[in-house]
């Protein structure tokens, strides 16, 4: 919907400091491997190639893994999942990436699981919930544009099929399932904090930050405005989380929150150059850095917190979070 108030994306987009620091190397990056997918991999119009992760929050530096979804409208049998998987590997190693680091869910999605599964035990261990979540909070296309907007709208019509025009509808189904995501993000982290083959800036570090904005960002454009069906939240998956949150605090409306937004940002865009620190791997043990960490994390939620308990919102969408 229009706003009258936008002065928060202003202030993201006004910047060039924030959380944009290599924009036009990150749309090059993009738009390169947009004409890969396209003409050399993924021509079947039935399948779509989604990246997530860094990539699909436009803030992909040089030590960032590349994180591909394939998502098909129909079955596809055990040797075309090979020549597909096959196909994501020459991508990735073509473009000199990290191997994938989970083979186990290097797979192709089909729709009608992603649809199916939710809400069963499958959705978890088929890692159809992940490749849900992302597809709606960071996802950006890669190959075969309509086909990933029918996937797109197919998975909001199944969180929305309970509106039918009601005006007490919440988008309930949604934002818990939001939620569980980042609840399934924080017991993860418990899982591999002692997995010595990952390193713990990406354990730790993305959880604090960009995995936190991804959900709340979310949930705070769920809750500080009233969302009544599908075509009120689909604008929200053409955006960026950073973004999100703009436009989220522009639909609040507070004022009082812009200079800590500034933080915010300025706190995020730090955490995006440790990303890129070649000597991160050593100082992470550096008890003055980790200080600096949890310093700048604690920020970052306590302001993503406030945001969502802001008198602004009215207690009976606020509630929700909690109960």
């Amino acid at each position: 919907m229009p706003l009258s108030n936008t002065q928060f994306s202003d202030v993201l987009d006004s910047d060039p400091q924030n959380c944009h620091r290599v924009a036009n190397t990150k749309t090059r990056r993009l738009a390169a491997l947009q004409q890969i997918a396209a003409d050399k991999l993924f021509t079947d119009p039935a399948l779509t190639v989604f990246v997530a992760g860094s990539m699909g929050r436009s803030e992909m530096g040089v030590r960032s893994d590349l994180d591909l979804f394939l998502v098909s409208l129909k079955n596809c049998d055990e040797l075309q999942q090979r020549a597909l998987i096959a196909s994501l590997d020459s991508l990735n190693e073509s473009l000199g990436y990290a191997p994938f680091s989970n083979r186990r869910f290097v797979k192709v999605y089909e729709l009608g699981d992603l649809l199916r599964n939710t809400g069963s035990p499958q959705d978890d261990t088929e890692n159809c919930f992940t490749a849900r979540m992302l597809l709606l909070l960071e996802s950006r296309v890669l190959a075969n544009q309509e086909t990933y907007l029918q996937v797109l709208d197919q998975v909001l019509s199944q969180y929305f099929r309970d509106e039918r025009g009601k005006a007490s509808y919440r988008p309930l189904f949604l934002l818990n399932d939001v939620l569980r995501y980042w609840r399934t993000l924080c017991l993860n982290y418990e899982e591999l904090r002692h997995d010595r083959d990952r390193p713990w800036w990406k354990k730790n570090i993305n959880l604090k930050f960009s995995r936190m904005l991804t959900v709340f960002a979310t949930v705070a454009t769920l809750t500080v405005q009233e969302v009544h069906g599908k075509a009120d939240f689909r604008p929200m998956c053409d955006l960026t989380p950073i973004q999100r949150l703009a436009y989220a605090l522009d639909c609040l409306n507070e004022n009082s929150l812009l200079r800590r937004f500034r933080e915010f940002l300025a706190d995020y865009e730090q955490f995006l150059c440790w990303k890129e620190d070649e000597t991160l791997d050593a100082r992470v043990r550096e008890d003055e850095f980790k200080h600096s960490v949890r310093t700048s994390a604690d920020r970052s939620s306590d302001f993503l917190y406030d945001v969502l308990m802001n008198d602004r919102i009215p207690q009976a969408r606020r509630k929700f979070l909690v109960i």
